[in-house]
């Protein structure tokens, strides 16, 4: 089993206080009102947890946060994870922490060639591929029925804007995506690095010196294009030890009750005071 992924800060904790409490409004909601499957899908799953340097401790990720929380809610849980290394940390860590049995071997599937762990009991599939094709892939051939609850946080300008579209075309989903401000403003100044700003955006209609508030401004806009999820929600993070860098958590989805509810949820006086007790610190609370 290699290290867990080390580099998680304050904005770190904050994003999961915010994740698990929608979680909690969202698994509320569907039990009631969605006759068919929730599936739970977390593109960018890790090795299950994240390692603070400076704090020396491990912070649950959002997988083992949505089995230890909301597997009696969920039918089905699909973990991608590209790195080989993370890929067998994480399903090592899931069995460890849940005493869960599972089966890893090829896909078995025509033309593709990578690893798959298999639990049935709950039923988890986690997948050492690259999600934007894996995502795409399940939503253009899987059950249109079932309700996704997709969480997207990719490490770096990875997650293609058209996976996004591919899963919003699909409807029925929910997503919360950790949009990467300061790599993509970063990015959009170097030339070099346009393939991963346009692979982000989507296109080519963006500055190349630009603002954080500016892309993911743009980014937004973009995504309210499709009527359907308008208004798209977001939130800016930035840790007080470490204002260089910043991510937005953006929120999508059709219905105008979840959607007030992660308002809540996000501008909460709370948040930050949260995040610190995630991080066993105090004396943030009046960090906004």
């Amino acid at each position: 089993m290699c290290e867990h992924f080390s580099g998680g800060d304050l904005k770190t904790a904050a994003k999961l206080v915010i994740l698990e409490e929608y979680l909690d409004v969202y698994t509320t909601i569907l039990d009631s009102n969605w006759d068919d499957d929730l599936w739970y899908v977390d593109t960018h799953a890790g090795t299950g947890k994240t390692h603070i340097d400076e704090r020396g401790i491990d912070l649950d990720g959002s997988a083992i946060r949505s089995i230890e929380h909301y597997q009696d809610f969920f039918d089905r849980f699909y973990f991608y994870e590209l790195d080989e290394d993370h890929f067998h940390t994480l399903h090592e860590t899931l069995a460890n922490r849940f005493g869960l049995s599972f089966d890893v071997g090829p896909v078995g599937v025509d033309d593709e060639d990578f690893l798959v762990a298999r639990c049935d009991d709950p039923y988890i599939r986690i997948m050492q591929t690259d999600s934007n094709d894996g995502v795409s892939f399940l939503a253009n051939h899987a059950n249109n029925s079932a309700h996704w609850m997709t969480f997207i946080d990719p490490k770096g300008l990875t997650a293609k804007r058209s996976t996004l579209d591919t899963v919003l075309e699909r409807g029925n989903v929910d997503i919360i995506l950790n949009y990467q401000t300061t790599g993509v403003m970063r990015s959009a100044a170097a030339e070099h690095a346009h393939d991963a700003v346009r692979r982000t955006m989507g296109d080519d209609d963006w500055p190349e010196a630009g603002s954080n508030d500016d892309y993911i401004r743009i980014y937004k806009e973009k995504l309210e294009e499709n009527e359907e999820i308008r208004p798209v929600l977001s939130k800016r993070l930035v840790s007080p030890d470490d204002e260089r860098c910043r991510f937005d958590l953006v929120f999508a989805c059709t219905n105008d009750g979840a959607r007030s509810a992660m308002d809540d949820i996000m501008n909460q006086d709370e948040l930050w005071e949260k995040a610190s007790e995630e991080m066993g610190q105090s004396g943030l609370s009046g960090f906004m």
